[in-house]
């Protein structure tokens, strides 16, 4: 249980990160390629120069190559996870991973299956140690 613990403070604090880190980031590009004239809130931030910038340089490319790769094994994992433990709403972390960060939605994703996973061997733990006392 103690381990179990551990791995949940890890991933809310990873979670956390996953938001300002990268949205720290975010700002910065936005911030740099914003419209002068605003008509929607779908105008501030700009796809096609966001994906293209990430590819620029041959350093870029690796990145978002190794991160394109990561993530679809990990919503491959999300995927199979949510439905074999029967997580609500695992979908929506897969959602989250593209409206915020990768970061934070799978990060957030291990939180809720961690805490899953310990809720389920409470009860076999107490029957454990109650059978030994």
């Amino acid at each position: 249980m103690f381990w179990s613990r551990v791995r949940q403070a890890i991933y809310a604090a990873a979670t956390i990160a996953g938001v300002i880190w990268p949205g720290y980031f975010l700002a910065q590009f936005i911030t740099a390629t914003k419209a002068e004239t605003i008509s929607t809130p779908l105008d501030v931030f700009d796809l096609p120069t966001f994906v293209e910038q990430a590819w620029v340089t041959a350093a870029s490319s690796f990145v978002a190559a190794d991160l394109a790769i990561v993530l679809l094994i990990a919503i491959i994992f999300m995927v199979s996870e949510g439905r074999r433990l029967k997580l609500r709403l695992w979908g929506l972390y897969i959602g989250l991973i593209f409206l915020i960060s990768f970061a934070f939605g799978f990060s957030l994703f291990m939180f809720v299956r961690e805490r899953k996973l310990a809720a389920s061997l409470e009860p076999a733990e107490t029957t454990a140690e109650a059978l030994s006392a």
